[in-house]
């Protein structure tokens, strides 16, 4: 990389790192709040569902800011949101404010990283330089989760929880400060054009990730997952018709009309669907006894792992092969690290347990990278944002999905009211069996996600092939 495109890269980094705060650190921060304040179940339900329900509404108007109002001022805008978040959720006195303050949050949080990877995919587009540079991005979501989340937990054990959203404001100065002074001002600016449709297009995505996730403790035929779809399906009909009738509407299908980009985009959102390591850390708490703090830690050894995948086998493997044949071996070699889920009993050694989940999340963080890489890739130069917006988006329902396909078999078997000290030794029994079962159905998806990266090969080398006319 030229020492321009290093410091634009280690600058967005260090922005989509701190962004990362609030998603990290959420867990731990909960129950200090909840019971300074008074809430009831009902109220940290929503406090909980809050950040993914203002993520996922963000996300497609976060993917048009970066690419119509210039990528440096999208930042320092978010950045803006960002501190006012924290600063509500830091003086609230009631669920209201703090339901405010997390939605403000997350929102802008998502936005600063959807427009960094546009701008990450402008700075260095191709080359070794791309790869150089997506993997060092790749490694920033794992060590977010091994750093925070533990640094949060140890925070909150020494004062109070107000102190976390405040930290929280004070990473989103350095945010502003970084792309103020670090970024360079960029003279690209289009006219901003309407919001219905982002709006409902981020509507659309909301409500079909919420009902795909209350499937793993909902019947299909529950209220909360027919209206979720219903509402889904309604805003994309409307979404598709404000589309047609405006020749400028702001949302659009055009910067995904590849095949190909489309497929990749579907091996993105299968590699997000495996990722088992919320699972893994519950079985930690429950087969073995775990406070939550005390799982995290042990965890530690799978974030590690999820690092040195992002950059350095994705980085190998991209040098090696090249991104679309580096992405189709990572995805057959994460399927069969799964198979080793297979020998999981209660009496298993945590270590076999924390072990594995290094293995697959080593191997999924380089396959995640890999085709990240692939898809900023392909897309258009003025329309960076907006792919990153339908990556973030592939990613965020394959995420909700594996809720309710990985996820049913191991909540349901913890699901009580006692904690860890009140599961019986049948419960361990299904809880380890729910593991066997999630390794079963993830090396299929992953299996999945290999078909769908050769079918992708393939194509490119027909169409390498195929003479010019």
């Amino acid at each position: 990389m030229s020492p321009d495109q290093r410091r634009i890269t280690l600058a967005l980094c260090f922005i989509v790192g701190l962004s990362l705060l609030v998603v990290a650190g959420l867990t731990f921060l909960v129950s200090p709040m909840a019971e300074d304040l008074g809430l009831d179940d009902g109220q940290v339900d929503n406090v909980l569902d809050i950040p993914s329900v203002a993520s996922l509404m963000a996300i497609f108007i976060s993917g048009q800011i970066g690419d119509r109002l210039g990528h440096r001022r999208a930042l320092i805008i978010a950045s803006t949101g960002f501190i006012i978040g924290s600063g509500i959720l830091a003086s609230s006195t009631s669920a209201l404010g703090v339901e405010i303050g997390l939605g403000l949050c997350s929102a802008t949080a998502i936005a600063l990283q959807i427009v960094a990877l546009g701008l990450l995919q402008q700075t260095v587009p191709d080359g070794k330089a791309h790869v150089s540079a997506f993997t060092t991005y790749g490694m920033v979501f794992p060590l977010a989760f091994l750093v925070f989340p533990v640094v949060t937990a140890t925070l909150l054990e020494v004062t109070n929880w107000r102190w976390v959203p405040a930290i929280w404001a004070v990473a989103g100065v350095l945010i502003g400060i970084i792309a103020t002074f670090a970024l360079d001002r960029s003279a690209t600016r289009r006219p901003i054009g309407e919001w219905v449709t982002p709006v409902l297009a981020g509507i659309t995505l909301t409500a079909a990730a919420r009902s795909l996730s209350e499937l793993s403790h909902a019947r299909p035929e529950s209220p909360q997952v027919v209206l979720g779809f219903l509402i889904s399906a309604l805003a994309a009909v409307s979404c598709a018709l404000v589309m047609h009738r405006s020749p400028r509407a702001s949302f659009t299908l055009r910067p995904i009309s590849s095949g190909t980009l489309r497929l990749l985009l579907t091996g993105v959102a299968l590699v997000s669907l495996v990722g088992m390591l919320t699972y893994i850390s519950i079985a930690l708490e429950y087969l073995y006894d775990l406070t939550s703090l005390q799982a995290a830690i042990a965890i530690v050894p799978a974030q590690a792992g999820a690092v040195v995948g992002a950059k350095f086998v994705a980085q190998w493997a991209m040098h090696r092969w090249g991104s679309l044949r580096a992405g189709r071996y990572l995805m057959l070699a994460l399927s069969f690290s799964m198979l080793p889920l297979l020998l999981m009993q209660p009496s298993t050694p945590a270590w076999y347990l924390v072990a594995i989940a290094a293995v697959f999340s080593g191997l999924g963080m380089a396959a995640l990278t890999v085709l990240n890489a692939d898809v900023m890739g392909r897309a258009p130069h003025d329309s960076t944002g907006a792919v990153s917006a339908f990556r973030a988006a592939a990613s965020s329902i394959g995420g909700a999905l594996g809720v309710a396909v990985l996820g049913t078999s191991v909540i349901s078997a913890v699901n009580v009211d006692g904690g860890q000290g009140a599961v019986s030794s049948a419960q361990l029994d299904q809880l380890a069996a729910g593991l066997r079962l999630d390794g079963v159905i993830a090396c299929l998806i992953a299996l999945a996600g290999w078909v769908v990266l050769t079918i992708v090969v393939r194509r490119t080398a027909a169409a390498e092939r195929s003479p010019v006319s």
